[in-house]
């Protein structure tokens, strides 16, 4: 068996500094600003955690601050960071997410993950897949983590909804959770303060810095929308 396939995120309001990683591909944020580098960064399980190192552009220590949690397939680790970005240091949250398939764009439309942190015991995780030929995203099959007050709820249902701009990039968003034995969801919403489109692995990706809130809180995470790229006609 093939070792899983990882990616790390960090997000640093405090700095405007936030980015994203996986093979192939690293994206970096500054505020609205971002840069979009062909190479992913290493990334090596320490005692404790993990270290991820990219030459020149960031040197990051990764640790788990909960048990991780199981997105249809995705094993996401939420992740106090610590680090360089550039000449830059930040300390913040993140998530390390481990991929054992890779989606499987003959049998999807769309794949959207998001994430919310605004402490360390508190945080949202989402996964949606839109199978083939799904007239909307009322078909997506969703899976979402919540983590208050330290521990896990379980989540009897999820629903996003997205409003996007011309291009079809995601501008805001809104999640309903359903947890069981309330009697009303749970909300958050959330505006992209930055965002880059690129192309990965068979799909087109929209990926986007969002500015969450739930509650009383604020927080910060990611919102990545990716969508099955039609082969060109030989």
């Amino acid at each position: 068996m093939s070792d899983p396939a990882v990616s790390i995120a960090f997000f640093d309001p405090g700095h405007g500094l936030h980015g994203t990683a996986r093979s192939g591909a690293t994206l970096l944020f500054e505020g609205a600003e971002s840069t979009l580098m062909a190479e992913g960064p290493s990334v090596e399980r320490t005692n404790g955690g993990w270290q991820a190192e990219l030459e020149g552009s960031l040197s990051l220590r990764l640790e788990a601050v909960t048990a991780p949690a199981s997105l249809d397939g995705v094993t996401v680790h939420l992740c106090e960071v610590s680090g360089t970005v550039g000449t830059k240091k930040v300390h913040c949250f993140g998530t390390l997410g481990e991929t054992e398939t890779a989606p499987s764009w003959d049998e999807l439309d769309a794949l959207r993950s998001l994430s919310a942190i605004f402490d360390r015991d508190h945080a949202l995780l989402a996964m949606a897949r839109r199978p083939r030929g799904a007239p909307g995203h009322g078909q997506e099959q969703v899976a979402a983590w919540l983590l208050h007050g330290g521990a896990p709820l379980p989540v009897g249902d999820a629903r996003i909804s997205t409003v996007y701009d011309g291009e079809g990039r995601q501008r805001s968003a809104g999640l309903e959770l359903w947890i069981a034995e309330e009697d009303f969801p749970r909300r958050l919403s959330g505006t992209v303060t930055g965002g880059s489109s690129l192309q990965l692995e068979g799909a087109d990706v929209h990926a986007a810095i969002f500015r969450w809130r739930m509650e009383d809180r604020e927080g910060a995470g990611a919102y990545e929308l990716w969508v099955r790229r039609e082969r060109e006609a030989a």
